[in-house]
């Protein structure tokens, strides 16, 4: 692994002194990135606070949709492992469920903890928006409807378990008799399991969802199951989530965490020129910021990214659960997971250089 600055090579110290003194003379740096291990994060909120700048690592709206349904409402869920051994009745909900090796792995499974040894599973897929495919070697019921009028469907699924008559004949394309068939399914459950992709819905979706489960709740046991693609990104929210009681974006300015998912976009405060440094963390892809910064980039990540604009210095680190140990999420167990590396190097680990950025900077504060 090296250090460069512009296109130079460097020695290492001389470039943590550079990256310490550029963000040392900014007025609103920002650190972003496409997400890093558990220990890069908690050395990124360090560095964060330290400057009194911004952090934002939100690739996508889907975590930070779930954690902020989470803090809100309080998220029932359980594991694809409960889930394989428990879940006698699987809903799954929307199209992305379909490309999660944790679905699957769930369904090669049995319910055995909850109905006994040979018992059957009963699944459904509801909005499946054509790619039910994926799953073609399971038995799932398909219930075809647009994933877009989610809202409404979970409405009516709500009047059923609620024992409110639903006067329509059919809506999104299910009929008076599929509503009723999916209540009930939930309804009789010894341990069902609701499994959706944070992806494919939005704060509404997901908030009416977790209000669903919620009320299934007070008549059998219904849990959710959310599954997560995007296991860096979701690994940054859950770390700044148990550390500053907020997903990703923060800032630091005033002292203390705030969060604000428009005042703290790290595209929209470099495009404005509100921010004047960027440090760009992203030890799993090799790939730069997809907006365009004309402002001094440092760049930690593994070897190999192409940038819109040479960054001023780039620092290369391992690829954590490769290189090196770490902590990470898992895609396939859906929780946090240790990792040993697989093919263990000498390489820089990430949360070291951010920690050792940090050193520096107290030094120059002193």
């Amino acid at each position: 692994m090296a250090a460069f600055m512009g296109k130079k090579e460097v020695p290492l110290e001389t470039a943590l002194v550079r990256a310490s003194e550029v963000l040392m003379l900014s007025r609103m740096p920002v650190i972003s990135g496409l997400g890093a291990d558990v220990a890069a994060m908690r050395a990124a909120m360090r560095l964060a606070a330290q400057l009194g700048g911004a952090l934002d690592f939100c690739r996508g709206p889907a975590s930070m949709n779930l954690l902020s349904a989470a803090m809100d409402k309080g998220l029932l869920f359980t594991t694809p492992q409960e889930a394989r051994s428990r879940a006698d009745v699987l809903l799954l909900l929307g199209p992305g469920v379909g490309r999660s090796e944790a679905i699957v792995s769930v369904l090669e499974g049995q319910p055995a903890l909850s109905a006994g040894e040979g018992a059957r599973r009963d699944v459904l897929w509801l909005c499946p928006n054509g790619a039910n495919a994926s799953l073609a070697r399971f038995d799932v019921a398909v219930a075809e409807a647009d994933i877009g009028a989610i809202h409404g469907i979970l409405g009516m699924l709500n009047a059923l378990i609620r024992s409110r008559p639903m006067e329509q004949a059919e809506f999104a394309g299910l009929s008076r008799q599929d509503f009723e068939e999916m209540a009930g399914r939930l309804m009789t459950a010894r341990f069902g399991v609701i499994a959706f992709s944070p992806q494919d819905l939005d704060p509404l979706a997901i908030e009416a969802l977790v209000g669903f489960a919620h009320k299934l709740s007070q008549a059998t046991r219904v849990t959710l199951l959310p599954v997560v693609h995007d296991v860096a990104a979701h690994t940054a929210a859950l770390v700044s989530a148990w550390t500053a009681g907020f997903p990703p974006r923060l800032g630091f300015s005033r002292g203390y965490p705030e969060f604000d998912f428009w005042r703290f976009d790290a595209a929209r405060l470099t495009q404005s020129g509100e921010c004047d440094a960027l440090l760009w963390l992203s030890p799993f892809e090799a790939k730069g910021p997809d907006w365009r910064a004309d402002i001094p980039v440092i760049a930690v990540m593994r070897p190999g990214a192409v940038f819109a604009r040479a960054p001023e210095i780039i620092i290369e680190t391992g690829v954590p659960g490769v290189d090196i140990d770490a902590e990470i999420y898992s895609g396939v167990l859906q929780t946090l997971l240790a990792a040993s590396a697989s093919r263990r190097t000498s390489a820089l680990c990430p949360a070291a250089v951010l920690d050792r950025v940090l050193a520096h900077l107290e030094i120059l504060a002193a």
